[in-house]
């Protein structure tokens, strides 16, 4: 027999034997089951009876020619347990044999079956635990027992999730409109390549407007076909994870983790053999603080799960703050890079998604014709307006059924796209423009970071609401956030808000707040610095001059090339005052004059270039198109042709009220690039010449035609090279150079000798030696030659530091007894303790002097705003671990008591009073080797000659190092000063 004579000879009579009414007895495809979260599917079981309106029995039948099975028994348990209230006993039968099982434990029951159930015997009810995982192992049957069955499942879960953004083009709310989505090329081969790797997540980033909604959804509703399907906005949930157990019938407690649901998805994922595809839209304005870290445990899980694959959408500018947790790399980050190239645009990796190409928009077009009715062809001059997808929304919503204009006043456009859309809401019009601007004046005027300049993801929702003087329990109306007029986005402790799409807040602050258009001449060139006082200000400007009358164009241009001007000269001028000896270092890199580039189209070019001014010209400002400067050859490039090296992509600083604390700002940033570098000639301490005097004769001494017999073990041993006559030196250079200029022509040894020799008696120009590279820094050496000769120096008899008193058999020996420990300390054990102390003594005298002559030298307009040197002259306390100097410790720094410079040792435990008690300025690590060699991990890696690469003369010249060491100290307070 079928399973439908079964039912109708066997069963049904049966049942009226027990006193079932037919009113009672509920037959396939026509009652509810519960899949997950409020959600209910038509049942598949055969029949389901209830006995005093509550469910008794789910039956589940088979043909004859079946045996019944433990599948056939899960099947129909998985149908009475996903019940809203679940039927306490199965039946299944082949009309052969007949078997009831009771629904909560699987029991095959028989006799009084009734007494037998204690879910009966409790009233029907169960713990909230045992409740939830019985759904859950139901639901996991169900979804197994057929593509179909999950295709049901994931349908529904996701219809559910999408809620109001999937709709048609009479929705209010709608962002996915799916007959109006074509399906981008590049996207959908990435993607499909993302789903066949091994790789765990997809990061879709773009702008407000690009497309990023309307991507998640088509790509969830396409994989519903072969996928375990889930979609979740953030925008109107706190918690994927949360929602993800809400969906598969499970909860958190106590004692339960927040990842089991991922993996309970996983196992769904394996128990199904299909992918798990997590689809988690619009991140970036998730209201959750933690949302960052969520998604990173989630991405973890991912990581290490058998099928599950999450995709993530998110706004570009917040995507960095998504991927990282205070400026750290998150697992995120982690997973998305091992599927994505790194993105310049994005500066992360995820995959960027562009508004529209010419060949998409071309596709697009005529089903938006279609569906909105508008009329009339699109021109060329409209279409780039429309390649924002959320722009183009706004422009069939605003014409629809009516004729489209030629060319698109944005003007127009948005403010009839909010007076249409603020009248459909509850607010209406008036009191929503109201919101918008006061949120729009708290934009304006708000002063902001870097981090949240390059964020732009508006201001903390608390500040506008305190600032707005709503009462405790009013909130900024919601139809303005589901309209897509604004938007959250999530920071630390609340959400911040902003508006959904730019030149919608542009709009708002030109022509609902400042009304410039109304504006004379005068009046607006006033309120143009207020304007430029940040990037909202600059962007409203930027949307108001397409829209503004001829007279506020010129007077724009006007004040952007005073403003350039005036800031050239400022920066002109603080540099010669304050660092005329090494000028050069600045951009553009010159000591004389500085001119400026600015773009051709002052009203709406944007950038600057500054350019060295020759001495042939007297024009301090190009005009030049910025928009691709260094487009084209070099040589006939007009760009470079100038001397510039480099541009800003942005004048809007020089614009700026106060340009005197935007010149200091730009040019002390500079400066402690270039005292990273150590890039400022260390010209002027005579004791600094002689350090790299005495390195580069101890190390290119056989390239000067030395014949020293050199003997040192890992550290100079500079008594070796002394005396050292300078007027000797400089021959010695001399015919190094002649040697190198003539070092590849076709002469022999004598003829060389011969040139040597005439050029020298007879006074002849000796060629430059301007080799770069791992050379001996000979132009270097010569400058410094003659320098010392010219401060009266003929002969340096010996070192200006103590050296080594060990010898080098003893210093080897005692490197020998431990040679690990010692690895560390090579220089170090060439000292005995006495020796080591004067060393440290002497070095720390020089340094006094030394910092003190080289700040006078090249800062000596700003040496009062100096630390170090101002607290000069300083007395040393060293504690000493051990009381030997030999070993380590810490050295700090105090004022002088007896204004003169003094050294003292302390026990290391002493170190804890030192602030405190001795009064001490700055602590640092003290160690021998650290005042005997500069190490490349510590230091920079720079160059003591530009061009030059020797290492062994960086790491020699100790005092040099140091002084750029406590420089830095001190360029920092100042730079912080005036950040302040």
């Amino acid at each position: 027999m079928s399973e439908f004579d079964i039912t109708g000879r066997i069963l049904l009579p049966y049942l009226r034997d027990l006193g079932i009414d037919p009113s009672e007895i509920t037959f396939e495809d026509s009652f509810s089951i519960r899949l997950g979260r409020n959600k209910h599917a038509t049942g598949r079981s055969d029949m389901l009876i209830k006995r005093h309106g509550r469910n008794l029995f789910v039956i589940e039948v088979k043909a004859d020619s079946k045996q019944l099975t433990d599948a056939d028994r899960d099947q129909g348990i998985s149908y009475a347990r996903l019940l809203d209230e679940i039927a306490p006993f199965t039946i299944v039968s082949n009309g052969i044999s007949t078997k009831i099982y009771d629904s909560i434990t699987k029991e095959e029951l028989s006799g009084n079956i009734s007494e037998k159930s204690a879910y009966c015997r409790n009233g029907y009810l169960l713990s909230s635990d045992e409740d939830l995982k019985l759904r859950y192992e139901a639901l996991k049957n169900f979804i197994a027992m057929s593509s179909e069955n999950l295709r049901l499942f994931c349908e529904m879960q996701v219809n559910d999730r999408m809620g109001m953004i999937i709709g048609d083009s009479d929705s209010r709310y709608a962002k996915f409109i799916k007959k109006l989505y074509i399906q981008r090329k590049d996207l959908a081969e990435t993607f499909k390549v993302f789903t066949n790797s091994t790789d765990s997540v997809f990061g879709l980033v773009g702008v407000a407007g690009a497309g990023k909604t309307n991507t998640m959804c088509a790509l969830a509703l396409q994989k519903l076909g072969d996928s375990f399907v889930f979609f979740y906005n953030c925008a109107i949930i706190t918690s994927p994870v949360e929602c993800i157990a809400q969906d598969l019938n499970i909860a958190f407690s106590n004692r339960t983790e927040k990842d089991i649901a991922l993996k309970k998805l996983d196992e769904l994922g394996r128990y199904a053999g299909k992918n798990v595809l997590i689809f988690i839209d619009a991140v970036d304005e998730s209201t959750n603080p933690n949302i960052a870290q969520e998604l990173s445990e989630i991405a973890l899980i991912a990581k290490d799960a058998d099928k599950i694959k999450v995709i993530v959408s998110c706004k570009s500018n917040v995507w960095s703050t998504v991927l990282k947790i205070k400026n750290k790399p998150t697992q995120l980050y982690k997973e998305v890079n091992s599927f994505h190239n790194y993105n310049g645009s994005l500066e992360n990796p995820g995959y960027h998604l562009t508004e529209f190409t010419d060949e998409e928009l071309t596709a697009i077009l005529p089903l938006y014709q279609r569906e909105f009715g508008f009329k009339g062809d699109i021109s060329n001059e409209l279409l780039p307006e429309l390649r924002n997808g959320f722009f183009l929304k706004i422009f069939c919503e605003v014409y629809t059924g009516k004729q489209i204009p030629q060319k698109i006043s944005d003007r127009e456009l948005i403010a009839k796209y909010l007076k249409q859309t603020l009248e459909e809401t509850d607010i209406r019009y008036e009191a929503g423009t109201r919101t918008l601007a006061a949120i729009g004046n708290l934009l304006m005027d708000h002063t902001y970071t870097h981090t949240e300049i390059h964020n732009d993801d508006g201001i903390d929702v608390n500040y506008i609401v305190e600032r707005l003087n709503y009462a405790l329990d009013q909130e900024i109306p919601e139809d303005l956030f589901t309209r897509n007029i604004l938007i959250r986005s999530n920071n630390e402790d609340s959400y911040n808000v902003s508006f959904y799409y730019s030149k919608i807040r542009d709009y708002i602050i030109c022509f609902q707040i400042h009304k410039l258009d109304k504006k004379s001449d005068d009046e607006f060139n006033d309120l143009l610095t207020y304007f430029y006082k940040n990037h909202i200000g600059k962007s409203a400007i930027d949307f108001y001059v397409d829209n503004a009358c001829q007279t506020h164009k010129s007077t724009l241009a006007k004040f952007k090339k005073d403003k350039c001007l005036s800031y050239l000269a400022a920066y002109n001028s603080y540099l010669d005052e304050n660092f005329s000896t090494f000028k050069e270092k600045f951009t553009p890199y010159t000591s004389g004059e500085i001119g400026i580039i600015l773009p051709e189209d002052l009203v709406k070019g944007d950038g600057y270039a500054f350019f060295p001014v020759s001495e042939q010209s007297s024009d301090k400002v190009v005009y030049l198109d910025l928009r691709n400067p260094f487009d084209g050859p070099y040589d006939s490039n007009p760009f470079f042709e100038t001397g510039a090296t480099s541009y800003n992509m942005s004048n809007i600083l020089l614009l700026v009220k106060n340009q005197e604390t935007m010149v200091k700002q730009v040019i002390y940033k500079q400066l402690r690039e270039i005292v990273g570098k150590e890039s400022i000639a260390t010209l002027s301490p005579e004791t600094l010449l002689l350090e790299k005097l005495s390195a580069i004769v101890y190390y290119h001494h056989k390239r000067l035609n030395y014949d020293y017999k050199i003997n040192d073990f890992y550290m100079p041993r500079y008594q070796q090279i002394y005396p050292i006559d300078l007027l000797d030196l400089k021959e010695r250079i001399k015919m190094f150079k002649i040697r190198e200029h003539h070092k590849y022509q076709n002469i022999t040894k004598q003829q060389l000798e011969e040139i040597i020799e005439r050029t020298i008696t007879e006074n002849l120009p000796i060629p430059a030696y301007r080799t770069k590279g791992n050379v001996p820094p000979i132009e270097g050496l010569t400058k410094i030659v003659d320098m010392l000769i010219e401060k009266g120096y003929g002969q340096i008899d010996s070192h200006y530091l103590p050296e080594p008193d060990l010898s080098i058999q003893e210093t080897k020996e005692i490197y020998q007894q431990k040679r690990l420990e010692n690895s560390r300390t090579k220089r170090t054990i060439q000292f005995s303790e006495s020796q080591a102390k004067k060393y440290t003594k002497s070095f720390f005298r020089h340094l006094e002097s030394c910092y003190k002559e080289f700040v006078e030298y090249n800062f000596p307009t700003l040496k009062e705003s100096f630390e170090f040197y101002n607290s000069m002259p300083h007395e040393y306390i060293v504690y000493l671990h051990d009381a030997d100097i030999l070993k380590w410790g810490n050295i700090g720094y105090r004022r002088s008591q007896t204004d003169e410079f003094g050294l003292y040792y302390k026990g290391f435990e002493e170190t804890e009073n030192a602030f405190t008690q001795h009064g001490i300025i700055c602590l640092r690590h003290f160690s021998m080797e650290r005042l005997l060699k500069i190490e490349e991990s510590y230091r920079y890696n720079v160059q003591v000659f530009e061009g030059i690469s020797a290492s062994e003369l960086e790491e020699n010249c100790v005092l040099r190092g140091w002084i750029y060491k406590m420089l830095e100290s001190d360029i920092d307070h100042i730079i912080k000063m005036h950040e302040n």
